[in-house]
């Protein structure tokens, strides 16, 4: 993988804009650490259970749960599972790949809500979070979230992170379709009071965040924080601590203090 400076110096869809006027998140994995958060949930919730599975299964069935290997989260977004649905096909899925019996039907629904428990209480922000924000505070950036879940709960998941201070927030039921769909996107720049060709999207998947910002007109960046993930995406950065250095280094940008 390129290292942060040359990843930076490949963002040359920025030099064409006047300004970045704002910036938008995606919230899961972005913002808030949701795949540590779910794999702790996941031990804590199969420890008796999968208590003589050996630990690399245990960690590797883990990692499957938190990334949706069942691929259950997309059904879910397109309407064909409930949001208890594709959780119990998670389950299910993880406990078929440790070769035991999953919780009886009637059981699924009080694991579920004992595994909300567990991750609410382990939901945080990323340690560059803050930081990002307190510059684009100082620059006089507004700044919001456009998420593929509903806006109610994303909004308990920002206040449980001690996110409280993003205001604006857009979920896919509010918009009325998730992203890769423009009107997420739309939304957000609608709330954030920011012309779209001049609105940063700021997001860890390629698809939904990048290439659909992209698509509905706003500059769009992939935030790869895995040192080890491959990407296609010319644009891109590997922490927040990087966006507000971009954003300045941009010669077209003129803050609110008058930088350039």
């Amino acid at each position: 993988m390129e290292n942060t400076t040359n990843a930076l110096n490949s963002t040359d869809g920025f030099t064409s804009v006047a300004r970045v006027e704002g910036v938008l998140f995606d919230i899961d994995d972005t913002l808030v650490d949701l795949n540590s958060a779910a794999i702790k949930g996941f031990h804590l919730l199969t420890a008796e259970d999968f208590e003589n599975v050996p630990i690399d299964d245990r960690h590797r069935i883990a990692q499957d749960y938190a990334d949706d290997g069942a691929g259950a989260y997309e059904r879910y977004m397109s309407g064909e599972l409930t949001f208890l649905g594709q959780r119990v096909e998670r389950i299910k899925r993880a406990y078929a790949l440790a070769e035991l019996d999953a919780p009886p039907a009637e059981a699924l629904g009080a694991w579920s809500v004992a595994y909300e428990r567990a991750v609410r209480s382990l939901w945080a922000p990323f340690p560059d979070v803050h930081g990002c924000l307190d510059e684009l505070d100082a620059m006089g950036i507004p700044y919001g979230a456009v998420s593929n879940n509903v806006e109610s709960y994303q909004r308990d998941k920002l206040r449980a992170s001690g996110l409280e201070r993003i205001a604006v927030l857009v979920g896919s039921d509010t918009a009325g379709a998730p992203k890769p769909d423009p009107r997420p996107f739309h939304a957000g720049c609608r709330l954030l009071g920011t012309s779209i060709g001049a609105t940063l999207y700021v997001g860890d998947n390629p698809i939904n965040d990048v290439q659909g910002a992209q698509d509905a007109g706003l500059l769009g960046i992939l935030l790869n924080r895995a040192p080890d993930h491959k990407s296609d995406s010319a644009k891109f950065i590997e922490n927040l601590a990087s966006l507000p250095r971009l954003i300045t280094g941009n010669t077209g940008f003129l803050g609110a203090a008058g930088w350039r």
